[in-house]
């Protein structure tokens, strides 16, 4: 009930935005063309520019992940997140076509004054249109909250109060009633809230007879008012947990990954097979003979090394990776530290480079990788590493990687502290339970720019 509000508010904030986008594109035609230039010209080719920019805005509506939704009780911790994900859309569209249409009559400085506004505008709407919407909807409209009766025992009611209270704008707390013994209230009860009007009953189905919440659900049928039953695992555990039918069972589950489905799944092996094949072509051949002529000089031995390392759903496969160690060192399982010995003269640059993952390319065309996933590790330290991080095992819920959003972050290399483990296992687990296309995108393109840049942690 109130998610499909809040997908109702998103649905019209976004029209909202599009308008004000036509505006300030418009606006910005004026200024520049008309103002600035001093000339009346043919608008007609600005018309497909502005319908581009418009789907641009739609499209990145339509792909937002859940957790990025401006809801009243994360506006102003996403809202720069979100402008510079709708600008970032909206630039590569706009881009796009002006690359693709070779099209001299539009103006460039118009392009670049308009681009400048939409950021400029995008912020606005997300940091304080949302703000007004919340307000006119919970102020002046509020008819439209939920009239809520909250039922149970004081201490529950007391805690669950504050939490209904400070996450959603959209509930009216009209009446709480404590209450330690409902089993001798229960008619009194029912009596009660069928004399009042309301349009939400919240209870703990854990501390109240069972019969009594099947009484007080058939009144809320009755009586055409909704129940609430709060999962107390949910507040004790720390994580959310949604409904799901299996068969004729329901069952609670955790939220499902965006890669358990099905489709996505596809979407990711396309991109897998299509990247690694471009790369295997194109660029593998020409990396083996220079690390050959780095063997050469400093470190004859073999071209690769090969190593077991645990994948998806914890299974093991051999990893492949251009030697940057002398061969036959005794202590190959042990992770390379800042000036270790056993990197010989042109394997640090190799590491630090990240040319020496490149044979992982040919694991992501087998299928056992993806170019972008969790990193993954020996068998040895995933053993380690789960007494460290009590959710480390989510990020084998998808295949490991080449890069990950972690080594963007600049959490790779050596794990010399927990702390090292938490923070880079946190943002794999991020990037499981929010993995989108763009992101997948975005991640490669920031690997791209660290080679060139590495980061101190590489070595």
């Amino acid at each position: 009930m109130i998610s499909a509000r809040e997908k109702g508010f998103f649905q019209i904030l976004i029209f909202f935005q599009i308008v004000g986008l036509s505006l300030v594109y418009w606006i910005s035609f004026s200024l520049v063309l008309y103002v600035y230039h001093g000339e009346v010209p043919n608008s007609v080719p600005y018309f497909k520019y502005w319908i581009v920019a418009l789907i641009a805005l739609i499209f990145e509506a339509l792909t937002r992940p859940g957790w990025m939704r401006p809801v009243a009780v994360r506006r102003k911790r996403i809202s720069a997140q979100i402008s510079r994900r709708q600008w970032i859309w909206l630039f590569a569209c706009i881009a796009l076509l002006l690359v693709y249409s070779r099209d001299l009559r539009i103006s460039r400085a118009f392009l670049t004054f308009f681009l400048g506004m939409s950021l400029v505008y995008l912020y606005f709407a997300n940091q304080y249109m949302v703000r007004w919407f919340i307000e006119i909807s919970t102020k002046r409209f509020s008819r439209l909250r939920l009239r809520t009766v909250l039922l149970g025992p004081q201490d529950w009611c007391d805690s669950i109060l504050r939490e209904i209270q400070s996450i959603n704008t959209m509930v009216n707390i009209a009446q709480v009633v404590r209450t330690d013994e409902l089993e001798e209230k229960s008619h009194e009860l029912l009596q009660m809230l069928r004399g009042i009007s309301i349009d939400l009953l919240v209870m703990p189905p854990r501390h109240l007879p069972n019969e009594l919440v099947i009484s007080l659900l058939k009144l809320g049928d009755n009586q055409g008012f909704r129940c609430w039953l709060p999962l107390e695992i949910t507040r004790t555990y720390g994580r959310r947990f949604d409904l799901q039918r299996v068969g004729r069972l329901d069952v609670l589950s955790p939220p499902v990954e965006p890669l358990e489905n099905t489709s996505n799944q596809l979407i990711k092996r396309g991109l897998d097979i299509g990247f690694s094949m471009l790369v295997i072509a194109l660029i593998f051949p020409w990396l083996c003979l220079f690390v050959m002529l780095l063997h050469g000089l400093f470190s004859p031995g073999p071209l690769f090394f090969k190593q077991s390392r645990i994948g998806m759903n914890g299974m093991p496969f051999m990893v492949y990776k251009f030697r940057s160690l002398h061969p036959n060192n005794e202590a190959e399982a042990k992770q390379v530290c800042r000036g270790d010995n056993r990197v010989f003269k042109g394997g640090g640059f190799l590491r630090k480079s990240s040319i020496d993952e490149f044979p992982q390319f040919l694991n992501v065309f087998l299928g056992e990788m993806s170019v972008v996933g969790p990193r993954p590790h020996m068998e040895k330290h995933d053993s380690e590493f789960r007494e460290i991080f009590e959710r480390y095992g989510v990020r084998q819920y998808v295949k490991p990687g080449v890069t990950g959003l972690a080594q963007i972050k600049g959490f790779r290399g050596e794990i010399r502290k927990p702390l090292d483990l938490r923070n880079r296992a946190r943002l794999d687990n991020f990037y499981v339970t929010n993995w989108h296309v763009m992101l997948d995108v975005g991640i490669v393109a920031a690997t791209g720019f660290s080679m060139l840049k590495p980061s101190k942690n590489a070595y």
